[in-house]
């Protein structure tokens, strides 16, 4: 089981410790060298050619140091205090080499945070990277790993991957990159500092290990007039609470990975009195007795994500409201069958009014409008309506669409309908016969009924939702996103729709579970 193969690491890693020490050929000279910095009791010290390295506490601060043997004489080349955790027994020293160097603390017996660097070619110890492993995931690992890039003024880059109970590691299965210019003075193994360099997890967890310490300083780098009042990474950006010199407090996103340039998305002012996180609501706000969650859009804007609401007492929504780019939701459906769709007013957080969210599904209809939308009818269920290049029923077919589909509403050529559907990442453009949609209205909300679409769910934990079929570029999407397939193209790809970011994509049949169509 992978719960205890941490507990053979951390074994591992203590046995090494200790036969290290016991092979220390110039321990006398080192030691020496060591007693000169006024360093008696060095802990873990050890050897590989002309590489030393230890532990050391002085001042009642830990320190870490790496000595070198220069013209037959050993210095002490770096004496790092900020490079542990000070709070924290001593992590397991494990040099696996005269030139790479790792530092691990164990956690738990399921979870470690390791520490490396590597000395280059011209002899200078470079960037620390992180290797962050949780095994309390069943009979899987969680792995992050981040590493530091020079790129763009400089940038965390960080993947994650998920190894089984035989160590079989499925490769990366996303990317994050994330701007970090203002670390950048902290990152080699000389002047590293732990407490800058953030174990970013989930926003559960709240700040680890200083963690706080990096939104702070973002928040200052960006925001300099405002104060911070919180920050955490979600959808693979930084969000901030921050409060304006005027006292009005908004909420902030960065959105970098896309373009490589730092965005900041500001939210209109919030109400008097909105924190963030509340009881285990941690990444929500908290809104005149709500608690409102704010999501990253696939159209690059930031919108809601969910309203849950206990004093509504509503048996129809649980309390539960969940929002896309043009979608609306009762939360305790499962799986969501319908889904009221159209544009409306809480999709962009610039613009946002926060005395107008609803409390229910009929409040949220009549602030929608669904007028230049429709949605595929057929008259079986089982069927699937075309979309053809041309208004022509002889025409290719684009793919076979189930009822419940939304598309947008172009022109009219006589009995055909000009209609596109998707982002501007992954979108389809066609004609489909009139007779064969179901018209939106201005003033409310169209009514999707998906319950004729296929339930199929991802056969493993991260799912390749590609931009176009036979097309190698594709994101990735966790297991349990809410997934709606809409159409079949040929024989091996579905076309998929995430109703909460508004993304579209392709994905291949064989990568999904058997299900009801």
């Amino acid at each position: 089981m992978k719960k205890a193969i941490l507990c053979v690491i951390a074994m591992m890693l203590i046995l090494f410790s200790a036969s290290a020490l016991a092979g220390i050929g110039d321990e006398g000279p080192i030691t020496e060298a060591l007693r000169h910095a006024g360093i008696t009791r060095p802990v873990q010290l050890s050897q590989w050619g002309n590489t030393a390295v230890c532990f050391a506490e002085t001042d009642n601060v830990k320190r870490f140091l790496v000595l070198e043997k220069k013209e037959g004489k050993w210095q002490i080349v770096i004496n790092n205090p900020t490079a542990l955790i000070q709070n924290m027994d001593w992590p397991q020293l494990w040099l696996d080499s005269d030139d790479s160097v790792f530092w691990t603390y164990i956690l738990s017996g399921q979870e470690i945070v390791r520490y490396h660097s590597s000395r280059d070619a011209e002899g200078t110890w470079g960037a620390v990277d992180q290797f962050h492993a949780d095994s309390s995931f069943g009979e899987s690992t969680h792995i992050w790993i981040t590493l530091w890039d020079d790129a763009n003024g400089g940038e965390i880059i960080r993947s994650f991957s998920v190894s089984d109970e035989t160590d079989n590691d499925n490769g990366i299965q996303c990317m994050q990159v994330l701007p970090a210019g203002w670390i950048s003075d902290c990152v080699h193994l000389a002047d590293f500092d732990l407490t800058r360099f953030p174990v970013l997890v989930g926003p559960e967890y709240g700040a680890w290990f200083g963690t706080d310490r990096f939104f702070r300083e973002a928040a200052a780098a960006w925001m300099p007039d405002s104060a911070y009042v919180r920050g955490m990474l979600k959808n693979d950006a930084l969000h901030f609470l921050m409060q304006k010199p005027n006292g009005d407090r908004v909420y902030v996103i960065c959105e970098y990975a896309s373009h490589r340039q730092v965005k900041l998305i500001e939210s209109t002012p919030l109400p008097a009195g909105t924190v963030l996180g509340y009881e285990n609501f941690t990444d929500s706000l908290w809104i005149d007795g709500r608690c409102v969650t704010i999501q990253l859009l696939a159209s690059g804007k930031a919108g809601l994500e969910s309203i849950h609401d206990d004093s509504a007492g509503s048996e129809e929504t649980g309390g539960f409201l969940f929002f896309g780019d043009r979608t609306v939701w009762d939360g305790s459906e499962v799986p969501v069958r319908v889904i009221l769709f159209g544009d409306h007013p809480w999709g962009d957080i610039t613009r946002i009014d926060w005395s107008s969210l609803p409390r229910s599904l009929d409040e949220a209809s009549v602030r929608m409008d669904s007028g230049s939308y429709a949605m595929v009818v057929n008259p079986d269920p089982a069927d699937r309506l075309h979309l053809r290049e041309l208004a022509d029923r002889t025409s290719r077919s684009q793919g076979k669409y189930w009822t419940g589909t939304p598309v947008g509403i172009c022109a009219q050529d006589g009995d055909w309908m000009l209609v596109v559907f998707g982002d501007w990442q992954s979108w389809r453009r066609g004609y489909m016969m009139k007779r064969y949609l179901a018209f939106g209205q201005a003033g409310r909300a169209l009514h999707l009924d998906t319950s004729a679409m296929p339930q199929l769910s991802a056969k493993d934990e991260m799912l390749k939702v590609y931009r176009e079929p036979q097309t190698g570029q594709y994101i990735w999407h966790l297991n349990g996103s809410i997934m709606k397939v809409i159409g079949i193209i040929g024989d091996k790809w579905y076309h998929v729709w995430f109703p909460a970011t508004g993304e579209y994509g392709f994905v291949r049949q064989g990568d999904l579970t058997a299900g009801n169509g």
